[in-house]
């Protein structure tokens, strides 16, 4: 596997055009845009709830950079826009920065389903959230070299709580 490797390459921009989309929503939707597009407060609720699942989906795009790469570009929707180079982020840094999102966008994000619900498929909650954060600590002393078993085990019951089942027809889970 080496840079060239088109597999490699595709998952490593798929992953930045990821963020760069969560960014774009994120700079877009801020209170005072909102306000000045005249959005009401029911909107604005509604907006809350897909920033934190962009931020969720940002944080899980740069676990994948953390995974396959360490040191990566980082870019957050306050960076500038344009032909600026990012700064390389530090593996125990953006271990930090992922923690830190998921942590902070979990209370706006949809509580998690337990059943087929045609209004949120496809949505990431809270139990995808949990799911994250577990895997992150699993993998922190390779991260950081820190143990984080503890709270891997934490995450992993949260989500075993909820007591998610397969649907018996698989035809189910696309309808």
């Amino acid at each position: 596997w080496t840079a060239n490797n088109v597999f490699i390459k595709g998952f490593y921009y798929r992953l930045y055009y990821q963020i760069n989309l969560a960014n774009a929503l994120l700079r877009e939707t801020t209170d005072e845009n909102l306000s000045s597009r005249g959005a009401n407060e029911e909107v604005k609720a509604e907006i809350k709830t897909y920033r934190a699942e962009a931020r969720f989906m940002r944080a899980l795009a740069y676990y994948y950079l953390l995974d396959m790469f360490r040191n990566v570009p980082f870019v957050d929707e306050n960076s500038p826009v344009g032909s600026t180079l990012p700064p390389q982020i530090m593996a125990a840094d953006l271990f930090d920065y992922i923690e830190k999102e998921l942590t902070e966008c979990e209370a706006d994000m949809l509580d998690p389903f337990v059943g087929y619900n045609r209004t949120y498929y496809g949505r990431a909650h809270k139990a995808a959230n949990w799911a994250l954060l577990s895997r992150l600590y699993l993998n922190a002393e390779t991260y950081i070299g820190a143990n984080k078993y503890t709270e891997s085990i934490t995450y992993s019951k949260k989500i075993l709580d909820e007591n998610f089942t397969l649907d018996p027809v698989y035809r189910n889970v696309f309808m």
